[in-house]
Parts: structure tokens; sequence; C-alpha cells
């Protein structure tokens, strides 16, 4: 679209909720003025256009609108560059990769593939449960950007999965901060049914146009989507119960849920819940501390520790093959990431610090398990 810089001003302004008084107050310029300049009556000072960039965090190409007509091949080539810059639990890697993607904003501002990729990636870095990658010094700032980008996402995207995604955000960043209702608002635009999904749309077109193959791929992608779901809420639904001193229901939903796993996978079965965020084998020794069984309490703190040591592994590459090999149930899904090793042994550390696992930190068997963390 053919913008003057009068259209284009107002809709920056607009999308920075900032009104005209305000907009001429950081400009040092009467409201007056900006109105001309919206209208297309007026156009800004040669001195004015630097900082009029600089308020809306925009390069002055924009305000011109020549800064390009290929943006979306910018925005794919921005991201892949920023991707390649992470380094996996190192908070500064995952900094520049989120502030390189800003950087792009500020030349193709609103590019849906630039705004999706910093509010997966900003998310990530505000929330105090990513751990490692919790950049608390700019976590209130990211937020807040990351809240106006979810929202701009909502007005400007036609992809439903991109929308619903921006308000799976807000409903994150608004639990976070305390703002309950405002995330029950935002959690009432998702559906309630779980197969209202794409690929098991497309596995149903692809079953009647006899397409087989297509079929066992695009359930495999939503069967992994739906065990991580699994996984998610069975650790949070124990967490629930251990939270209400219900200790025994807590330990049936998490045997439970390795029952399951077990069944579908053996012995060797992916981890979808995040490493970062916790793991089923330390909720289920917490709960069976909390009925004072502390040899399944130790006996589940040992698995925690083998399963994860298994991700480094040299073993781990043949069972990942076996895992896509039997059963044929996911094509997509099994954790894959090379995880360096002071990462594992850092949060397995921290893991085994955990004031509930108490009791337990003077038995030899324990003692044997941070001697083995500490060896890595």
């Amino acid at each position: 679209m053919n913008e003057t810089m009068g259209q284009i001003i107002r809709r920056l302004r607009k999308e920075r909720n900032l009104t005209q008084e305000e907009l001429a107050e950081q400009l040092n310029i009467t409201y007056q003025a900006v109105s001309r300049w919206e209208n297309d009556t007026g156009m800004p000072d040669i001195s004015q256009i630097v900082p009029l960039a600089s308020v809306f965090g925009v390069t002055t190409d924009v305000l011109f609108n020549i800064a390009g007509t290929n943006a979306t091949d910018e925005a794919y080539r921005i991201v892949k560059e920023a991707h390649a810059m992470i380094q996996y639990g190192i908070l500064d890697t995952h900094l520049s990769a989120y502030d390189h993607m800003l950087e792009g904003l500020k030349t193709y501002p609103n590019n849906l593939v630039l705004l999706n990729n910093c509010v997966g990636h900003g998310l990530t870095l505000c929330l105090p449960e990513n751990g490692s990658v919790y950049a608390a010094e700019r976590a209130d700032e990211i937020a807040a950007e990351t809240e106006r980008q979810a929202k701009l996402i909502i007005s400007y995207s036609k992809n439903a999965s991109d929308i619903l995604r921006a308000h799976q955000v807000l409903v994150f960043l608004y639990s976070a901060q305390g703002e309950y209702e405002k995330a029950s608002t935002e959690a009432e635009y998702f559906p309630v049914r779980s197969d209202f999904t794409l690929y098991s749309h497309k596995a149903r077109i692809d079953e009647v146009k006899g397409d087989a193959e297509n079929v066992i791929r695009h359930l495999g992608i939503d069967n992994a989507y739906l065990l991580q779901a699994f996984e998610d809420n069975s650790a949070v639904l124990g967490k629930a119960y251990y939270a209400t001193g219900k200790y025994t229901e807590a330990i049936t939903i998490y045997e439970n849920w390795f029952t399951i796993m077990h069944t579908l996978f053996g012995d060797r079965f992916p981890s979808f819940h995040d490493f970062d965020s916790g793991d089923l084998y330390i909720l289920l020794a917490q709960a069976y501390l909390a009925v004072g069984n502390r040899e399944k309490a130790l006996e589940n703190a040992e698995k925690s520790v083998m399963f994860y040591l298994d991700l480094i592994s040299p073993t781990k590459k043949m069972r990942i093959e076996a895992l896509r090999k039997n059963p044929p149930l996911i094509a997509r899904g099994i954790i894959d990431i090379n995880i360096p090793s002071a990462h594992i042994k850092a949060k397995l550390s921290e893991k085994l610090a955990s004031p509930e696992l108490e009791p337990l930190f003077d038995t030899e068997r324990f003692k044997a398990l941070r001697e083995k963390v500490e060896a890595l």
C-alpha cells in the first residue's frame, strides 16, 4: 500500500498508543502540527524527521515509505541470523538474537514474520520460570514490548494460528503480572475442543484424498503436540494436588503418566516437558517424600538424573532413532537439542538442591547422585 507520510505517522502513533498531544510533547511541538501532518496538510521539518523516527522506533526510510519491497525475504534473513546467534541456555546470546530482530522491526515495522518471532522470544526472556534465559534486568521492558507486539499480531494477521498464539502470549504475560481478569479474557478466545488443530484437519483432507503417507505425517505431528500438552497438564495438575495437601492424588497423576509413556514407548520415552521448568521424576520424588516414602523418593531422584544424563550420552543418537521407529506414533516432537553438559549440570544441581528433597540430603544414595552430577 502506498501510504503518505501523514498516514504512516498516524498509523505508527496509534500502534504505540500515543495521542497527538503526547507525540507533540515528545517532539516539543504543538499537537496542531501533528494534526496537520496526519491530514497531509503539512510536512515535518527536516530537523524533526530523525527524532520522529526515534520516537516510533523505526528508520527514517519507513517514514518516507522507502524501506524496501522485499520485506518478507529480508525478515526471514534477519530471523535466521538471530537464531544463529543463540547458544542454548546462555542469556546474552538470547538477548543478542532478540535485539537483532528488534532492529529488523525498525526497518520493517509490523512485519508478521519478525513480530511472531519477537513475541515468542520475548516471552521466553521475560518470564522468571525460564531460569537461565530469564532476563531479569530487562524483563519489564521486554514484557511491555511483547504485549504491544502481540496486540499488533492480533490486529494485522489473518492467520488464525498466529492470532491464537498472540492471545496465548498475553495469557502468560498477564498471569505472570497478576492481571488475572485480563488473562481470563484472553483465554476466552480459545476453542474448547482439542481437535481444532491444523494437522488434524489436514489429516482429514488427506484421508478423503487417499493420501495415507500424509495422514501418517500430519497425525504424527499432531500426536507430538498432544503428548506435550498431556505432559505439561499432568505436571501442573499434580502440583496443584500437591499444593492442596493431596499428595496421594499427586502421586497417582505422575505414576499414571509414566505408565502411559512406558506403554507407548517402552523404557526410552521422550520428555516433552521443558527441561528448565521441571520434570515429573522430581515432582514425583517430592510427592513421595510428603507421604513419608523415602525409598520411592530416592528412586525417582535417581531416575531424573539418569534420564537427563542420557541426553548427553554417546547412545543418545541411537535412543532418538529407536523412538522414531517404535512405535510409529509421533513424527515430530522428540527433543533432540544439543544441550551443553554444563547447562545440564547446572539444572540438575538446582533440582537436587530443592528444599522439598532436603530429607534425602544425608543419604548415601543421594550423595552419590550429587557426585555424579558434579563429575560432569
